[in-house]
């Protein structure tokens, strides 16, 4: 938005402050809180938006369809910090659903850097023991070394013992 226009240098940050405190209330289920705060974004970007500022009008649209979707799911929102601290899982089917579209993308043959079905489920591999913590310790263990709680029929073989 500033480079559009100069005269936004004072109002860019307000904008991006205010919209870290719609996300952090919306993490701590403070909906109502995060409805009003969306409300006043979208309204400081009015006057932009009829100036044709396509950042703006970009800004302005997003800000709108997720004041839309926070209104109509009100009742529906979780307080993932509440979650979190009490140590439960956190996820959304929306999240699932970006991976799975991102990863059917890159497996789809007419990209010029796809994936094999098998590249794909080692990566997800090194992924989620990524998240869980357990990567490290894995790589810094033997490598033909079994894991005790994990079958060797489930393993997979590394590709110079396949190929003997």
């Amino acid at each position: 938005m500033v480079r559009s226009r100069s005269d936004l240098v004072e109002a860019l940050p307000t904008i991006d402050r205010d919209i870290r405190a719609v996300k952090w209330r919306l993490w701590h289920g403070r909906v109502d809180r995060a409805i009003r705060d969306l409300e006043r974004i979208i309204g400081q970007l009015q006057p932009l938006r009829r100036e044709n500022n396509l950042c703006a009008l970009r800004l302005h649209n997003l800000g709108s369809q997720l004041l839309t979707y926070v209104r109509s799911n009100r009742g529906a929102i979780i307080n993932y910090a509440a979650r979190y601290r009490a140590s439960l899982r956190v996820a959304t089917t929306l999240a699932e659903s970006a991976v799975n579209s991102l990863v059917a993308k890159r497996m789809v043959k007419k990209q010029q850097m796809c994936w094999s079905q098998h590249g794909a489920h080692l990566l997800m591999q090194v992924r989620t023991a990524e998240i869980n913590g357990e990567l490290r310790n894995r790589l810094r263990a033997r490598f033909r070394e079994p894991e005790p709680q994990v079958p060797s029929l489930f393993k997979p073989k590394p590709p110079l013992l396949q190929a003997a």
